[in-house]
């Protein structure tokens, strides 16, 4: 049986990538070039797929390179020492030379080996701080990557995914922190990426702010449909299965066009449609129900934690979509009772992951959970 070749909830790379081409040009252009940028993307939108692919271009030209989610990142020791075994993966290879590497350029850090199960060699760096050391000791660490590139004569692009997490981190000493090192660095270009819009647009659009004007930004808009259609007609041609362009529109429609949402209903209309070789509109809803099944118990529970006002406002923007939401008349026919409780609602569900809104525009970070309110409460 041919291998699916539509992935999700996962990094993609090579030819299971959604080509992305003009972004990866710019992206690559700039922080080749030293710039920094600050990407902002929705969720879903294949952001750090895109990031892990310019990396590999910028490594193929000889560029050292380093990424991090701060997301995994849950304390300032946890920053200092990601940050720091990063640094040193990203510019040694043999576990012995990293060791040394570490003892050289972290004096205050110990490098343990270990041996795992398999019998590979990984490195563990022991932080020894004390709570009160750790800025200091942050702020010695954001500067070796300047000093590395300085001394092998190599630029470095360091990638913060994520990066409105900082602020969980004593988020306003970090943030001057961070801008006081990076500014002076000449050698390192510095991409900030995050999917929390607001409040990556107020770290960097507020005169206030430390990471005010430090970089270019960049927003990950869709797909084009053109390009989509073109990158499934070719994976599902591995099938090889026929489908037309009826239908790839249909899916996109159904997907919203957003990149992760697009992926897995493909994945689930491949493994459906495989042995009968073609796709008919019958079968995309048929998958469709599908996964609205399989996902109901989360759904069920994610709607047993919202409040009746958010619970009328989903239902509502699932009926009407792209509808003045504010209209008297959008208030009265949906029993949303004032302005005011709208726009506490939209506030709670952003904050749940549950919606986005961009510009004027609201859309569900799920399309299939929409779907489910469609169908289980309409």
């Amino acid at each position: 049986m041919k291998r699916n070749p539509f992935f999700f909830g996962e990094v993609v790379t090579g030819e299971n990538f959604t080509d992305r081409v003009n972004e990866i040009k710019r992206l690559t252009a700039e922080l080749r070039g030293g710039h920094n940028i600050f990407l902002i993307s929705p969720r879903r939108y294949g952001k750090t797929s895109l990031i892990i692919n310019v990396l590999e271009h910028l490594n193929k030209e000889g560029l050292f390179t380093f990424y991090i989610d701060l997301y995994k990142v849950a304390s300032l020791r946890e920053l200092l020492e990601a940050y720091a075994k990063g640094v040193a993966r990203s510019c040694t290879t043999r576990v012995e030379r990293f060791s040394e590497f570490i003892k050289d350029v972290f004096p205050r850090l110990r490098p343990k080996i270990i041996i795992g199960s398999d019998g590979v060699p990984s490195i563990e760096v022991d932080i020894h701080l004390k709570d009160r050391e750790l800025l200091d000791s942050l702020e010695e660490v954001f500067d070796v990557p300047e000093k590395i590139a300085k001394n092998r004569k190599r630029n470095f692009v360091v990638v913060f995914d994520e990066f409105q997490e900082i602020l969980n981190l004593d988020g306003e000493r970090i943030e001057k922190m961070m801008r006081a090192c990076f500014q002076h660095h000449h050698n390192v270009a510095y991409l900030f990426a995050g999917s929390k819009r607001h409040l990556i647009y107020s770290m960097v659009s507020e005169p206030n702010r430390a990471f005010y004007k430090l970089g270019d930004i960049m927003n990950l808009q869709k797909i084009e449909p053109a390009e989509m259609m073109m990158f499934l007609k070719k994976q599902f041609s591995k099938g090889p299965i026929e489908l037309t362009e009826n239908i790839l529109d249909y899916v996109l429609e159904i997907s919203e066009n957003v990149p992760y949402n697009v992926q897995y209903l493909c994945h689930h209309l491949w493994n459906w449609c495989l042995e009968a070789k073609n796709i008919e509109k019958e079968d995309v809803m048929k998958v469709v129900n599908n996964i609205i099944a399989e996902q109901s118990v989360n759904y069920i529970a994610l709607w047993d934690g919202l409040s009746l006002h958010q619970r009328l406002f989903l239902k509502a923007i699932s009926k009407f979509q792209n509808k003045p939401i504010f209209s008297k008349n959008f208030i009265v026919e949906n029993d949303l009772g004032t302005s005011g409780s709208i726009q506490k609602s939209i506030t709670l569900l952003k904050k749940k992951n549950i919606i986005d809104v961009d510009v004027k525009e609201i859309r569900f970070n799920d399309v299939f959970f929409k779907e489910w309110i469609k169908k289980k409460m309409l």
